[in-house]
């Protein structure tokens, strides 16, 4: 009976053993009583494969810093030499509003240049084509690039007189001292003081229409206010002569000296008309405001 409780006993004892043996022992995967977990702490898991920083992804390298360079100190003497020689550059010239010039030279004219019939304007009275000299004087305002202005020229021949007068709108490329612009203009043409070996002709012929000229030259700014160049222009002459009165045609018959010019007079009775040109060069001066 004792033994067999003796039996008894040991067998608890020993359960009891080994069931204090599996508490102690950690389940599988789980972490020890005081030890941090891997994947909870700060720290970063071991890496089987540590990246290479000197290795180069598709062999591309990433490009190197941008750094703005620092600008080079300027001293006070480059910056005055600078302006001298911008100012020299642009020969000193502000803004331009008013502006005045004169000129004067040679000229080329024919009335009946597109003409074939001579005998059509002047019926051999007066003489169709001439050259002499030319004077011109134009004022007007400016807008940079851009010239508004009027003009008169009067050009003096041995058998009559040119005058002109119309507006002018110009276009201008300042190149420092350079000034190069080219011009048209537009206006009245007549002639005047006509000479002819029959004073009733003179008196009786009235020639007078319209112009068209486009010229061109090139100014040299000696100063922000003067300056002197050349220019050069082409005019287109549309003229018309009215008919005389057989009065007036009868008085140029009395006067003729020869028969041929008594048949003549007869033309002028119709009213007469032509087209001609203009060729001038001059030397121009012109103020500047």
């Amino acid at each position: 009976m004792i033994a067999r409780r003796a039996l008894c006993l040991l067998t608890v004892l020993t359960s009891a053993a080994a069931a204090s043996t599996a508490a102690a022992q950690p389940a599988p995967g789980a972490t020890p009583y005081g030890a941090s977990d891997p994947s909870t702490s700060g720290a970063a898991p071991a890496q089987t494969n540590p990246y290479d920083p000197s290795m180069q992804a598709g062999g591309l390298a990433p490009p190197p810093p941008m750094t703005t360079p620092e600008p080079e100190p300027v001293s006070p003497d480059d910056t005055e030499q600078r302006l001298e020689e911008a100012k020299k550059e642009d020969s000193g010239r502000g803004l331009e509003l008013v502006w005045l010039s004169v000129e004067g030279g040679y000229e080329n004219v024919g009335l009946q240049t597109f003409n074939i019939d001579e005998e059509e304007l002047t019926a051999g009275f007066i003489s169709s084509s001439a050259n002499g000299g030319v004077v011109g004087a134009g004022v007007g305002v400016r807008l940079l690039f851009l010239t508004l202005g009027a003009r008169g020229r009067v050009g003096f021949f041995h058998d009559w007189q040119l005058f002109s007068a119309g507006g002018e709108v110009g276009m201008h490329l300042p190149l420092g001292k350079l000034d190069p612009h080219i011009d048209l203009g537009f206006g009245y043409a007549g002639l005047g003081s006509f000479k002819s070996a029959v004073s009733g002709a003179a008196d009786a012929i009235a020639i007078r229409g319209f112009y068209g000229r486009i010229s061109g030259g090139l100014d040299l700014y000696l100063s922000p206010v003067f300056s002197i160049g050349a220019s050069a222009s082409w005019e287109l002459l549309a003229l018309t002569r009215p008919g005389l009165t057989s009065a007036e045609i009868e008085r140029i018959k009395g006067e003729a000296a020869t028969t041929p010019q008594q048949a003549k007079a007869d033309l002028l009775a119709a009213e007469g008309s032509s087209v001609g040109s203009a060729l001038a060069l001059t030397a121009v001066a012109g103020l500047h405001f």
